[in-house]
């Protein structure tokens, strides 16, 4: 009997102090109720969706209820399902749904389609009876004009900022933006179940500061989540460069061409930073033996894992890339 679980709430610039401390609580919780539905029900589907409701009703995380805010100050929110017995289903800029992540597994399970997107997305939402998503919380209203003021000012020295600034100067929104007063993380989960399935779920609000209708790597197979037989996998980071090297697919692929898990990671891991450079994303996987992989190149990745029926929870700089048998 062989069973896997690991959880991350996001990759970037992680600092120290209460919203930290309450996300990695956060991320313990939810990885020990993702557990006891993967040992109880044996189905890693079950336990991913489990763990990254949970984190998207937190509050804490940039998921669900927590979501970042867009450049006008609106919730657009992206999730996708998969699993390694074909199951695929995603959403895109939704809303006034809760838990996208449920909405991608109706799509996945009840629909003919993959990739819902915007109001009808949410119009499905109403017919299942998915909760509403309520006002963001206080800090991420304070974390969105912090950022704000900051872009504006031009004390943000992240180039992808940068480039959301020379745009804003260009363009009309500089007369939206003017009348208002962020990190890029998400949220996942992967897990194996003794039936030999392989799932993912991930769910994210963006990046702050993104532009309305921007929709990031979080719904598209292979590039923030992916499942076949070999890996379930699941990415954070900045979606533009997700989606330039598709780190979940090409990860499958690694594993197939070498037939071991730690060439395959260290593959993806030098080809993300060749290609889309560092401070860029990270990412978590469980391959078909059991064996649980994270990596990461920013400053740090809030992950959750089951070790020896131990829940462990880790947010530091180091290590990196790592493999956990």
């Amino acid at each position: 009997m062989v069973r896997a679980l690991i959880l991350h709430g996001g990759a970037g610039a992680w600092r120290l102090g209460q919203l930290a401390e309450k996300a990695s609580e956060v991320v313990k919780n939810c990885t020990e109720r993702a557990w006891r539905v993967l040992s109880e029900r044996n189905s890693a589907l079950d336990a991913v969706t489990e763990a990254v409701v949970c984190m998207e009703n937190s509050g804490y995380l940039n998921a669900g209820y927590g979501s970042t805010l867009n450049l006008l100050g609106e919730r657009e929110l992206d999730a996708g399902v998969a699993a390694s017995t074909g199951l695929l289903g995603a959403v895109a800029g939704v809303k006034s749904t809760r838990n996208p992540i449920l909405l991608a597994r109706i799509v996945a399970e009840k629909t003919p389609h993959v990739l819902l997107v915007g109001e009808n997305a949410d119009k499905l939402a109403l017919l299942y009876g998915l909760p509403p998503l309520p006002p963001p919380p206080v800090h991420v209203v304070e974390r969105y004009r912090e950022t704000l003021r900051k872009l504006l000012n031009e004390e943000i020295s992240d180039s992808y900022y940068k480039a959301i600034h020379r745009f804003i100067q260009e363009g009309v929104y500089s007369k939206l933006v003017g009348s208002v007063l962020g990190v890029y993380d998400t949220v996942g989960a992967v897990a194996l179940d003794d039936s030999n399935v392989l799932a993912t779920a991930t769910s994210t609000g963006g990046v702050t500061l993104k532009l309305p209708g921007r929709v990031g790597d979080t719904p598209i197979h292979g590039a923030g989540f992916y499942a076949d037989s070999s890996v379930a996998c699941s990415a954070t980071g900045i979606g533009e460069y997700i989606i330039r090297t598709m780190p979940c697919l090409r990860l499958s692929l690694e594993y197939n061409k070498y037939r071991d898990a730690s060439r395959a990671l260290s593959s993806v891991v030098e080809y993300v930073n060749r290609v889309a450079g560092l401070n860029t994303m990270g990412f978590i996987a469980v391959d078909r033996d059991g064996k649980i992989l994270y990596a990461y190149n920013t400053e740090a990745m809030l992950i959750g894992y089951v070790y020896e029926n131990e829940v462990r929870v880790n947010l530091k700089p180091e290590p990196k890339v790592n493999i956990i048998e």
